[in-house]
């Protein structure tokens, strides 16, 4: 998650542990890069899936709040990204992706949300 490196409010918690992966794939990259094992972080922005569901308990409006008029990647687009990674030539090794909507930038952690016209 891009919440690896960039905090936003009441992302504490979250953007700790996602840190940590973060500098675990590092590791793992240091370490196994002698045997050749290529080792990616693939740090997304706000994407659509159904963890916003679960961690809201299944609370329907607070999925639609975060993504309603959001336009924010989708599982496809993450895949595409992973795709492109290890399709690479073995000698190439990109260490972390950042990738993020169009919509998502920083202000803190800010999303532009289209209003209804």
């Amino acid at each position: 998650s891009v919440a690896s490196n960039w905090p936003y409010p009441g992302g504490n918690v979250y953007g700790g542990t996602k840190a940590f992966v973060k500098q675990f794939s590092l590791g793992l990259r240091c370490d196994l890069s002698a045997q050749g094992v290529r080792v990616t972080s693939i740090e997304p922005g706000l994407s659509e899936s159904e963890f916003t569901l679960v961690r809201t308990g299944g609370d329907k409006a607070a999925y639609d709040a975060l993504y309603g008029g959001a336009n924010p990647l989708q599982p496809e687009d993450i895949a595409e990204t992973v795709r492109w990674v290890v399709s690479l030539p073995p000698h190439v090794n990109i260490n972390s992706v950042e990738i993020m909507p169009v919509s998502q930038s920083w202000s803190p952690f800010k999303i532009h949300r289209k209003t209804p016209a």
